[in-house]
């Protein structure tokens, strides 16, 4: 695979995954909410209370749409540093992990995007701090 379409379907990948976090805002927001898309918390409800674990989770959620965006865009050198979208992605990846196990039971209707969201998170992570060659040929793009 080429350099050039390695940089398009990581950048785009990045965006992508950085635009699905904007789906915790749908109830954070009060757009639309039932009993299994919610912003309850296992771990925050009962000691924070709702309001609490509603702006917990808009700044959870947040900090991954806006981080993954921009680690995509820093891929492709538009906006944003390219030399800073390796650590954009990394902390977007780590912070994406705690707001899905800290919420976890608020998005039971979307698992199949939790899993998704997970396997980016974890290939993020892998490919940019696990594996050698696949992070020498990232840092080359």
């Amino acid at each position: 695979m080429s350099t050039a379409t390695v940089r398009l379907v990581t950048g785009l990948v990045l965006i992508i995954h950085g635009i699905g976090h904007a789906m915790a805002f749908v109830p954070a927001l009060n757009i639309f909410s039932n009993e299994n898309w919610h912003t309850r918390s296992w771990l925050l409800n009962s000691v924070l209370g709702d309001t609490a674990s509603r702006v917990i989770i808009i700044v959870l959620f947040a900090i991954p749409l806006i981080g993954f965006i921009a680690a995509g865009m820093g891929v492709f050198n538009w906006v944003v540093p390219h030399e800073w979208w390796p650590r954009l992605a990394i902390v977007s990846a780590v912070v994406g992990m705690i707001a899905l196990v800290i919420f976890w039971n608020a998005f039971a209707s979307l698992f199949p995007n939790k899993v998704g969201a997970i396997a980016v998170n974890i290939a993020v992570l892998w490919g940019l701090l696990g594996s050698n060659a696949l992070s020498q040929m990232l840092a080359e793009i």
